[in-house]
């Protein structure tokens, strides 16, 4: 620490540790790269610029990324990056760390903004297309991308939202069509349907529930008639017919008389 401070303070020299390279400049031009020791330069005329070239983790903020389908979902990633050319590092971008972040960002939104809600569970394929579009950057800043993924993908609540009505709606549609297959009426299978989603949704609120429960009681009220209807022809069918056998009584005594 105190070599650092007397090179600061002195300007004859500079260290360079494990882990990085220095880039020396000579009247402000980039002249070698130079790796870790102590380099002696000539004040006022060189300089050096330190960076770290061992492997670096970049995480990138949360983004927001509506898909081709209109869902949205939130995504987060990290880059471990190395500097393999501290020339381009310097000299191409700025802040190396910023470029690479923006770009890394436009990358993630380019690739995950292409897929649907079924395609962006594809979490290899996504990486290696995001690894092909940032080969360009490293080719011109220096930089090897050496490892890329995503923390979390997941649903923002009003697409998670969506995501389970859709399914809900599914399961209806099916159970329907299952009760409809076995013989029973379509009014049946509403209402048991019906009845099903009601218990699923206890939450709803009042003015919806209390228009689904009328519309419910209306559907009950007319199986219930239609199966009364179903009983009676039934019963009816079922009385047994009069017996030709039985003993004639002889009429009443009015008949007699007629």
């Amino acid at each position: 620490m105190s070599l650092d401070i007397f090179g600061a303070v002195t300007g004859l020299f500079v260290i360079v540790y494990d882990g990085q390279h220095a880039l020396r400049f000579t009247l402000g031009r980039a002249r070698s790269v130079v790796g870790p020791g102590i380099h002696f330069k000539i004040p006022l005329l060189q300089t050096f610029r330190v960076e770290e070239t061992k492997h670096t983790t970049l995480d990138l903020e949360p983004q927001v990324i509506q898909l081709s389908d209109s869902l949205v979902y939130e995504v987060d990633c990290k880059v471990v990056y190395q500097i393999v050319n501290l020339r381009k590092a310097l000299i191409e971008v700025d802040v190396l760390v910023t470029g690479l972040q923006n770009r890394v960002v436009i990358a993630v939104q380019q690739i995950v903004s292409r897929k649907d809600r079924h395609t962006v569970t594809d979490v290899d394929t996504m990486c290696e297309e995001i690894r092909a579009e940032l080969r360009s950057v490293e080719d011109q800043w220096g930089v090897r991308v050496l490892q890329f993924g995503f923390s979390n993908i997941a649903p923002s609540p009003t697409t998670l939202e969506i995501t389970q009505l859709e399914l809900l709606a599914r399961e209806k549609q099916n159970l329907f069509e299952q009760l409809t297959a076995e013989g029973m009426t379509e009014e049946a299978a509403v209402a048991l349907v019906s009845g099903a989603v009601v218990s699923v949704h206890p939450d709803e609120p009042p003015p919806s529930m209390r228009r689904r429960k009328l519309e419910d009681r209306e559907i009950l009220g007319a199986l219930g008639a239609e199966l009364e209807e179903h009983r009676k022809v039934v019963e009816t069918e079922q009385e047994p017919p009069d017996d030709p056998t039985e003993p004639f009584d002889g009429g009443s005594e009015e008949e007699h008389g007629a």
